[in-house]
């Protein structure tokens, strides 16, 4: 009895110091979490999300537009070039300097990023010499929404194969990443875009930016024209694990005999692939844009596109109307995937600058979870242009998943919803190929990686 007694008086002692000792622990670590700013706590708890990897053996086909981005300052280069009084208007096809002025500001007013294409070859060819006489700093870069994707993709050693328009310089910019494009696809002359960045504070034709942004414009024939389609086989995705389509938005001021013919060369070359994701981009023309959602969109397997793209394709398709905020959001993506029914569309990829929402049929992909941590995670890293994430670099301004990285919500009918939020570039320094980057890196760790 004494001995038992004694034991269990040693228990009680033991116990009791292990209490003590954990609530000290537990305090301590409290404490510690509190004085850590939120940002701090983010980047501390995106390290569960980090996988590990092996050897990548594995392929994916990307096309169809690249170009050379020639990047500038906006409202530098606009307020030196002469016209009439700046009027705040969106023209979809650019015909003069004043229209051009126009568009900006009206994309500058509403803090959102567009593309536009000039018709004129001549006021082309005038924008590109001033553009080559501008004092302005200006860099060169691999653009267009293919040609980054595969960029993204090259740093994970995914083997590569690339149909682009591809001219001297892009090829060049290409091959130092390790990256050629098809043969067939290799042009004499580069197509150009034109990439008019602006920061915070920015000021133009009477607004001042809260964000930074872009306006893209270009007068792009191979790409407008989607040469690159007639410039691989059906074979040369007969042995790649993926396929990314994109560019398409291009097609939409070319006749309807040429959307058609393109719309039919990717239903025979490409649709029969069991993993295919198309890649959206800024686009103005309704009609269009319903005919690719019926007869592209809803036959692959997966989608990427942002709030403007979003909001424009709910709309088109009678669906909630798209507002600033999370849920808004995510009724119009489960709206879309119920949309798509029987048909093969059951992964849809948003981004905007707070935060990301991969949306999936339940079940159908591995990993979305990590696919959106990673994409937030290279969104910060890509703006601020820095290997890791730094707290006093960027700033948390969607706090609806607290300190985690991802919160996984199922929202009935079969849809679950992986929301990741965004830890903001506070200067950004990058914004063209950022949502490029995003998508393919979800893509890559719901499918290549995973």
């Amino acid at each position: 009895k004494i001995a038992t007694t004694a034991g269990l008086l040693a228990t009680i002692i033991y116990f009791d110091i292990c209490k003590d000792y954990y609530n000290h622990i537990a305090e301590f670590s409290d404490t510690y979490i509190w004085r850590l700013s939120p940002e701090e706590v983010l980047i501390r708890n995106y390290g569960r999300y980090y996988p590990e990897r092996g050897p990548v053996t594995k392929s994916v086909f990307l096309g169809f537009n690249g170009n050379i981005d020639v990047i500038l300052d906006g409202p530098a280069l606009l307020n030196r070039v002469e016209s009439d009084t700046i009027k705040d208007q969106d023209y979809p096809v650019l015909e003069s300097i004043e229209q051009l002025k126009a568009t900006f500001a009206h994309f500058f007013k509403m803090q959102t990023a567009a593309e536009r294409s000039v018709s004129d070859p001549s006021l082309w060819k005038s924008i590109l010499q001033e553009i080559e006489n501008t004092p302005d700093t200006k860099s060169y870069f691999i653009g267009g929404n293919a040609a980054l994707i595969a960029r993204t993709m090259s740093h994970s050693g995914v083997k590569v194969k690339l149909a682009v328009p591809a001219g001297p310089r892009l090829v060049s910019q290409l091959a130092e990443l390790g990256l050629a494009p098809l043969d067939r696809c290799v042009k004499e002359e580069d197509e150009y875009h034109v990439i008019l960045e602006y920061g915070v504070g920015a000021e133009f034709a009477g607004h001042t930016s809260t964000r930074a942004n872009r306006f893209i414009f270009s007068r792009d024939v191979a790409n407008s024209e989607m040469e690159p389609t007639g410039c691989f086989e059906a074979d040369d995705l007969r042995d790649v694990d993926v396929v990314v389509v994109a560019g398409f938005h291009m097609l939409e001021n070319q006749p309807a005999e040429k959307k058609d013919q393109v719309l039919q060369t990717i239903k025979e070359k490409v649709l029969d692939h069991p993993v295919v994701h198309l890649e959206l981009a800024s686009m103005t023309r309704a009609d269009f844009l319903l005919q690719l959602f019926n007869s592209l969109a809803l036959r692959v397997q997966s989608l990427g596109l942002n709030e403007a793209e979003l909001a424009f394709l709910s709309e088109v398709l009678g669906g909630p109307e798209v507002e600033d905020s999370v849920e808004s959001v995510t009724d119009a993506l489960v709206f879309l995937l119920e949309r798509a029914g029987d048909h093969p569309l059951s992964r849809i990829h948003f981004h905007c600058l707070t935060y990301h929402i991969i949306a999936e049929k339940s079940g159908r992909w591995k990993d979305s979870d990590v696919a959106v941590a990673m994409g937030t995670l290279t969104a910060a890293l890509y703006a601020c242009d820095t290997p890791q994430p730094l707290a006093e670099n960027h700033e948390l301004r969607w706090r609806g998943a607290g300190s985690t990285p991802v919160i996984s919500e199922n929202r009935g009918g079969g849809v679950t919803v992986h929301i990741s939020p965004v830890l903001v570039c506070r200067r950004p320094l990058k914004t063209v190929g950022r949502g490029d980057s995003i998508s393919a890196t979800g893509l890559l760790y719901t499918t290549i990686l995973s």
